[in-house]
């Protein structure tokens, strides 16, 4: 039990996150829609990744882990299907400038390109939360 309220805070977190850096998720509500989000992406996350990374294994194994965000692409989608308080219209990220790093502008239409681009910086931020 306390794992999977681990795995849930850290969802809630990353998402909160995400919708600061990226913009084109959608809650209903945004409390209320962020923290059912957050419920179930953390039973997807025990239920559904663990089916979708077996299938996936040679892919992962092939490019040594680089796909792995996939996986979370796939939950997130599936999330997405099956909750009326949460979509995913489009992504827009607006760049990033530092005296250190320089990341561009990028957008994405709603599809698998959007859900990419949320699942590649949700793994980021779980990845370091955790």
């Amino acid at each position: 039990m306390k794992k999977l309220l681990r795995v849930f805070s850290r969802e809630v977190v990353a998402l909160f996150i995400v919708t600061q850096i990226a913009s084109g998720l959608v809650f209903d509500n945004f409390l209320e829609g962020l923290i059912i989000t957050g419920i179930a992406l953390a039973i997807a996350s025990y239920v559904v990744k663990p089916v979708v990374n077996l299938l996936l294994l040679p892919i992962n194994l092939a490019t040594l882990g680089l796909f792995r965000f996939i996986s979370h692409a796939i939950t997130l989608f599936i999330v997405d299907v099956a909750l009326p308080q949460f979509t995913v219209t489009s992504f827009h990220f607006e760049g990033l400038t530092s005296r250190f790093l320089d990341l561009p502008a990028l957008s994405a239409p709603q599809g698998p390109l959007a859900y990419l681009g949320f699942s590649v910086i949700l793994f980021i931020i779980v990845s370091l939360l955790g």
